[in-house]
């Protein structure tokens, strides 16, 4: 059970795909139109899922965490999140519940569909519902009454399946103790803690041991494919000066984006207000679309006249020069343009590149050089060498000393006198939560779910852990005592917890099991992978 509750209270991406599967918002599915004649990502007996739905979806995801993250939402947290393959699973999995709903005859009826709708709160006025406003809001999120009512029927549908896989979903007061215990309990411990960077002065490596090491872990020295480029730039903002925005336009612009003027209180801001930024943000517009403009001819003309250099020269163009870089090191200023890895690595040399940009800027690069992948010689990183052997060799080592002092501490040899011998210092943390970061050590999931299993009868864990270098081995002191006041004044909040939890494991199980039987079956076909979207 206690493997259980863990793993929900560390993968909450879990929680978003389920989720997804139970379609929390209401317009979440948008316009689902099975009928689409769209490209298909996947066939479910015989049904096409459309390319298109996949793209609602993932679109959706990403708007919601734009959103969330306002404006730091950076590449690498989007790569974090993966969200194409959360949209991809959401929609191959919403299509697995509609089949398998409609295998055990799950009907929804016209008046069901006409129940969800007038008792959904966001189209009534004063408890009422209110065609105006469910006509409003279809229209501001794009959807016909048909589309929201398809997503109805979808939603109906989803939760009684759900329903029936979930109605012998139960909880026991023990599971829901040791939930409250795993929230609140604290611990206390002593460890010994080694490093180690104290073992090192123990290894004098020879010659033949570095190049034997360096042979065997070829891949770790390995430079790779580098390339050394010219570019030429085009910022958007040298095209500003140049451009003249009306007053008509500006009233436009106003008028077509006043979602983006609101103050407080939901008040559009005035057009006097708030003219000076869309002026600026025209002109930006305007800048950039010369910008193209120019380098596009710029171009062009290189391309036919391989003249790169006497082309900058001419024009006032000041021409940029990289040193050697690798694809996973891409120069500062080329870092946000699209496609930049693909479109340079792919260059030959001499050649000029199509014409690529980011948010401010357009470039035209040249490729000058390039350096395949290879492994030095090893006179040439014989320090990196050492470096990295010292390193294993010494972490080896005191992870061994580590694991042999835990087997005598389990045959029952006191931790003073060991640490005596070893010249460590007994620490002790105090009482503190299992989930959060050791104290004086740091966070470890791997102690952090072992902690939970320590007893008087068995102070050890079965293993020792390293943490940011240091091998720490732990030994059980007391627990603190739990306030039972205080988890019957939350037993019923936290059986609710652990009941939603259990749910989810149980249909995320079962989405999965029914998707491998049906791959299994012929039933499901994918006719394109993620990685190809």
């Amino acid at each position: 059970m206690l493997d259980l509750m863990r793993k929900h209270a560390k993968n909450w991406l879990v929680k978003i795909l389920l989720g997804m599967v139970i379609v929390v918002f209401i317009f979440y599915f948008g316009s689902t139109r099975w009928r689409e004649k769209a490209e298909a990502i996947a066939i479910i007996d015989g049904r096409v899922i459309p390319y298109a739905e996949f793209h609602k979806n993932y679109q959706k995801l990403l708007d919601a965490y734009r959103e969330q993250y306002k404006g730091v939402l950076t590449d690498d947290i989007l790569k974090g999140l993966n969200l194409k393959q959360q949209a991809y699973d959401s929609v191959i999995n919403q299509a697995i519940i509609l089949q398998k709903a409609k295998d055990l005859g799950i009907e929804v009826s016209e008046e069901e569909i006409k129940g969800s709708i007038l008792s959904t709160s966001a189209f009534q006025r004063d408890g009422v519902f209110d065609e105006r406003i469910y006509n409003l809001l279809l229209r501001q999120n794009k959807m016909t009454p048909t589309d929201f009512e398809d997503s109805q029927r979808m939603l109906i549908t989803t939760v009684k399946l759900e329903d029936i896989i979930q109605s012998a979903v139960k909880v026991s007061d023990k599971e829901v103790f040791d939930l409250y215990r795993l929230q609140n309990e604290k611990i206390n411990v002593q460890y010994l803690s080694l490093s180690a960077k104290n073992y090192r002065q123990k290894i004098s490596p020879r010659r033949a041991d570095l190049e034997s090491y360096m042979k065997e872990h070829e891949n770790a020295f390995s430079v790779p494919d580098e390339i050394e480029i010219k570019y030429i730039s085009f910022p958007g903002r040298n095209f500003t000066s140049s451009v003249t925005v009306s007053d008509a336009e500006a009233t436009d612009y106003y008028n077509r984006n006043k979602d983006k003027f609101m103050k407080k209180g939901g008040a559009v801001a005035p057009f006097a207000e708030v003219k000076g930024r869309i002026v600026d943000a025209l002109k930006e517009v305007h800048g950039m679309r010369a910008a193209s403009l120019e380098a596009k001819k710029a171009h062009d003309e290189i391309y036919q006249k391989e003249n790169f250099d006497e082309f900058a020269g001419k024009n006032g163009f000041k021409v940029n020069s990289t040193n050697f870089f690798s694809v996973k090191n891409p120069p500062q200023e080329l870092r946000q343009v699209q496609d930049f890895a693909r479109v340079a690595f792919g260059l030959q040399k001499n050649e000029i590149s199509t014409v690529v940009s980011d948010d401010k800027t357009y470039y035209v690069l040249k490729l000058i050089d390039r350096r395949p992948a290879h492994v030095p010689a090893f006179n040439e990183i014989e320090k990196e060498v050492e470096r990295q052997y010292l390193e294993e060799e010494s972490a080896r080592m005191c992870k061994k000393d580590a694991l042999d002092i835990l087997d005598r501490l389990k045959k029952g040899e006191p931790l003073t006198k060991i640490s005596q011998e070893k010249g460590v210092k007994v620490e002790e943390t105090g009482l503190f939560m299992p989930s959060s970061a050791m104290p004086k050590i740091g966070f470890s999931r791997d102690i952090s779910i072992a902690l939970f299993q320590l007893s008087e009868k068995n102070p050890y864990p079965d293993t020792v852990y390293d943490i940011k270098g240091n091998i720490v081995i732990v030994k059980f002191k007391e627990r603190g005592k739990l306030d039972q006041k205080d988890f019957e004044a939350k037993k019923a909040a936290i059986g609710a917890q652990l009941l939603r939890m259990k749910k989810s494991e149980v249909t995320v199980s079962w989405i999965m099991k029914n998707k491998e039987a049906m791959i299994k079956d012929g039933r499901l076909k994918f006719t394109k992978d993620i990685k190809d979207i």
